[in-house]
């Protein structure tokens, strides 16, 4: 998602319901260290249900390399990155009764 198109949708959720909290986190990646991941996050409610939406902006992955084992299993798997590129992807999800969230398809939140 382009930063237009994102700057759109969290002004429509903002005219429509009110963003409670927004976000910005700075992560490592889990097997590349030097690489971060950038999550801008909103959360806002819809009739009485709480929803957040997580914009994740990280380094495009241009390899993938499997490790075997001697028996010819998947041992790990290794990606290589590109430090230049980057990909993005938007996750929704919906607030659980117990408080965690869950990934949510976003025509779902429409059906609602």
């Amino acid at each position: 998602m382009s930063d237009k198109a994102w700057d759109d949708l969290i002004n429509l959720i903002d005219e429509k319901y009110q963003i409670d909290s927004s976000d910005r986190l700075k992560e490592d990646l889990e097997d590349s260290p030097g690489l971060k991941r950038v999550i801008e996050r909103i959360e806002f409610e819809k009739d009485n249900t709480k929803y957040r939406i997580d914009r994740v902006t990280s380094p495009a992955i241009i390899d993938k390399k499997t490790h075997y084992h001697h028996r010819g299993s998947a041992n790990r798997i290794e990606y290589v990155y590109d430090p230049e590129e980057t990909t993005t992807k938007v996750v929704f999800y919906q607030q659980l009764n117990d408080g965690h969230y869950n990934e949510i398809s976003p025509e779902s939140m429409l059906s609602q």
